[in-house]
This record gives structure tokens, sequence and C-alpha cells, in this order.
């Protein structure tokens, strides 16, 4: 019985691990003729540096990957995708017993469009698009911004495919 019971145990984590991460990419068509798309530089309302070149380059290697466009420059392009970085909020989330943070939280806000470069038609847009990123701290300073780096190239990541995926699901 122990056996049996071990063994439904195992297969329920195999299933449970091997759906985790599982995405339904978008794969509806745009209007005919849609077949390029620009990024244009992102646009930083924020003072945490360097994260404009971060999103885009997140976007432009998301729209890469993608089979539903093919990435060009502005003059050759049918659509543009436009994004600007509003918010990012970096906070203590967890303490030590003695009262040192454990823990930081940030929280990456942009608001996002794409449009036809022929009339300008706004095809997709969102405002307070956001992702949270959680990250350890540590007794180096420079090690703390090196996490904090690396979480908001993630976010930057988990966006690039939100406002991919948002295009072609109409979400």
């Amino acid at each position: 019985m122990k056996k049996y019971l071990l063994i439904s145990i195992l297969l329920f984590l195999c299933f449970a691990i091997s759906s985790c991460g599982y995405r339904l990419r978008g794969t509806q068509e745009l209007r005919a003729g849609l077949n390029t798309v620009a990024i244009m530089p992102v646009i930083n309302k924020t003072f945490e540096s360097q994260i404009e070149n971060d999103l885009y380059n997140a976007l432009v290697d998301e729209f890469a990957q993608s089979k539903n466009l093919t990435v060009v420059d502005v003059e050759n392009a049918d659509l543009l995708v436009a994004a600007t970085v509003v918010a990012v909020e970096n906070y203590s989330i967890s303490y030590s017993p003695d009262d040192k943070t454990y823990e930081y939280r940030v929280v990456m806000t942009i608001d996002a469009e794409a449009k036809e470069k022929a009339g300008g038609k706004i095809l997709w847009r969102r405002s307070a698009l956001q992702e949270v990123e959680e990250y350890k701290a540590s007794t180096e300073p420079l090690t703390i911004d090196r996490r904090k780096q690396t979480a908001l190239r993630r976010i930057c990541k988990v966006l690039a495919e939100d406002l991919h995926d948002g295009l072609f699901t109409g979400f």
C-alpha cells in the first residue's frame, strides 16, 4: 500500500513540475500587410539608470524570437512598438531577527503600445503593466545592486513577453 502511495505521489510531482512555466503564446494573426515590426527606443521616466536599455533589449529579443513578425528598422516597419518605464519601486519585504533587511522587492511599471506605421492606428495599448521580483539582501552593497539588476532584467523579459503575447491575443 505504501509503495503505491509513494508512486502516486512521485507521479503527481512529475506532472506538477513538468507543467510549471507553461504559457500559451499568442498566435492570432494581425491584419494583412503587417509583417514587420520596429521597436522604438524605450523612454525612461524614472531615476533607475539603464532600465530603458534592458527593456529595449528584452523587447527586441522577444519579437526576434517570434515567428509572427520580423524585426526591422523604423523605415522598413509596418508596426511600431513603443514603451515607457513609468515607475521602478524597490523596498524591503522581510527582516532578520536583528532587524536587518533579509529580502527586497522591486516593482516595475510600464506603459506600452503597438501602432501601425502607416496611418498611426493603435492596435494595442496598455497602461500600468506591472511586474514584481524579489531578491535576497547581502552584507555587500555591490552584491545587492547586482541582484537588483538581475531582478530588473527578469522583469523586463516578462514584460516583453506580456507585451508580445498581448498584441497577438488581444489582452
